[in-house]
């Protein structure tokens, strides 16, 4: 009798299409990010057109207390231009809770990170991440900044801890850039000397991650390095072309 041999790609999409599971980037039946995505994806990450920084304002200075204030990165490390297949994984990680999206994303997120730690020496201690209101979490069953945050502690192997509380519940998704330059506001737990990257999904006027950056410092943080998957903001770079500098600030 003749064999029958089944490759993996097609025993999962059969499975797939079986049990009704579908691909996060293109929402088509599969078992998990199919093939054209994945090669999208790659394509993307791969391109020196990609942004690699999201700038979001000049250099200024964060008053943390009364005699207090502190130097605050013009850059977000980004992983991705907010392209249509990202934009679909993000929507499907953050609203149907596909967390395939998050294998694809945290990996492409996480090695981004390393490449910019690497250049500049700098040893992370704490993986943190912006989160979302109570309410949208409650909505949701999830907080999708969380699990992505876990995902890449866990490829960076290092700690993963929620240190930031949201004070506020008003989400930024819907609102106008002059609201969103309002801001949430974070309150952090006590933080030793350490460097925290902070992640969030996507950055758009980048206001989220600044305030992250301020509760972290108000906690005590010695360097705050912000990170999100996309940049809604697309502007030509590459890794050799930025200065990289002002990404992250170097420990003494």
């Amino acid at each position: 009798m003749a064999m029958i041999t089944i490759s993996r790609t097609s025993f999962t999409d059969f499975a797939g299409r079986v049990f009704g599971t579908t691909c996060p980037g293109c929402l088509q039946v599969f078992s998990s990010v199919c093939k054209n995505c994945l090669e999208q994806i790659s394509q993307i990450e791969s391109s020196v057109s990609s942004p690699k920084f999201h700038s979001i304002y000049s250099d200024v200075r964060l008053k943390i207390g009364p005699e207090v204030s502190r130097d605050v990165s013009a850059e977000i490390i980004v992983a991705f231009g907010y392209s249509k297949v990202v934009r679909q994984m993000i929507l499907s990680m953050k609203y149907r809770n596909m967390r395939s999206s998050v294998a694809v994303l945290g990996a492409a997120l996480a090695q981004r990170i390393v490449q910019e730690t690497v250049i500049s020496h700098q040893k992370i201690d704490l993986i943190a991440w912006a989160p979302t209101t109570a309410r949208r979490k409650s909505e949701r069953g999830h907080d999708h900044a969380e699990i992505l945050a876990r995902f890449v502690a866990k490829e960076l192997k290092v700690p993963c801890r929620g240190v930031l509380r949201r004070l506020t519940d008003q989400p930024q998704t819907g609102r106008t850039r002059q609201q969103r330059l309002i801001g949430p506001r974070f309150i952090s737990r006590p933080i030793n000397n350490q460097c925290v990257v902070v992640i969030d999904d996507v950055v758009t006027t980048g206001t989220t991650l600044r305030r992250a950056s301020q509760a972290l410092y108000e906690g005590g943080a010695e360097l705050v390095i912000c990170a999100a998957v996309a940049s809604t903001v697309l502007w030509q770079s590459s890794i050799e072309s930025c200065e990289l500098a002002k990404a992250r600030r170097s420990r003494p």
